[in-house]
């Protein structure tokens, strides 16, 4: 996950718990849960992406080059919404907005956001596998991060490693919105290749990592404490009155989760 990504993201849990807050208060400092130090091995345990020319990387390129036709469409936009706005992307599954999500919850999200972007940077870096835009220089749904892009390797998603365990922690704690929860988190994913900033194989192992995350996640005491709490306090909040996230944007991610542009896409059973 690159600086601007994690920016973006933080931005958005910053928004955790506002409805509630009544001044602003300074961010206390964010650790790790983990640190580089105890993050699982993610080069050991991911496969190593598709090498040139093999029937991965064809169907990566294939991929790449048919989702360039959804530019400028809805599901290009929610796209574009999805690479800046991650924990926005759980309102609709949880019927919650942000707004209302209990500090807690944006707290331990941020926390394991530091892992995850450990995590992948490490896979990242050692695998070096170029971005799909690069080569044939195609249109990607967010120009002006173009030039960052270039610079980073794509092998796994970041974005998809942190949006699919975060789907894991909100699912585990609101068990009841699960389904829904898991079903957008893999949207989510996919749209980074309907983006066109990673392929299919970037984003497959990305969930990989993601589990891999969360499962070594569990094993630390201070965020079983802080997922206890934060789970509480989630369940609370659904449990009391609160705003529904806007229907039109609801119906558009739930189009998403329904059509895989490049296996069933919308119009097609």
């Amino acid at each position: 996950m690159g600086r601007i990504a994690w920016l973006c993201m933080l931005g958005g849990l910053l928004a955790v718990g506002a409805a509630q807050a009544q001044t602003a208060t300074p961010m206390p400092r964010l650790d790790p849960y983990l640190g580089k130090d105890r993050i699982p091995n993610s080069i050991l345990i991911l496969p190593p992406p598709p090498v040139k020319g093999s029937l991965g990387d064809q169907l990566d390129n294939e991929t790449y080059a048919k989702t360039r036709a959804l530019a400028g469409g809805e599901r290009w936009a929610l796209a574009t919404r999805d690479a800046t706005q991650y924990v926005q992307a759980f309102e609709c599954p949880l019927g919650l907005k942000v707004a209302d999500w209990p500090k807690p919850v944006g707290l331990l999200l941020a926390r394991m956001a530091r892992d995850a972007s450990s995590i992948t940077n490490l896979a990242k870096d050692h695998f070096d596998h170029p971005r799909p835009f690069i080569a044939p220089n195609g249109p990607i749904c967010t120009e002006s991060d173009r030039d960052g892009l270039m610079k980073s390797y794509s092998y796994p998603s970041g974005h998809t490693t942190y949006s699919w365990a975060m789907g894991l922690l909100l699912a585990e704690m609101a068990p009841e919105h699960a389904t829904e929860i898991l079903a957008r988190a893999r949207a989510f994913g996919e749209s980074r290749v309907v983006c066109g900033v990673h392929t299919v194989s970037d984003v497959e192992e990305g969930r990989t990592n993601g589990a891999v995350l969360v499962a070594a996640l569990h094993g630390d005491a201070a965020f079983r404490e802080d997922l206890l709490k934060a789970g509480k306090e989630l369940r609370a909040a659904l449990a009391a009155p609160h705003a529904s996230p806007d229907a039109g944007q609801c119906r558009i991610e739930a189009d998403a989760e329904a059509h895989t542009p490049w296996i069933n896409p919308t119009g097609t059973k």
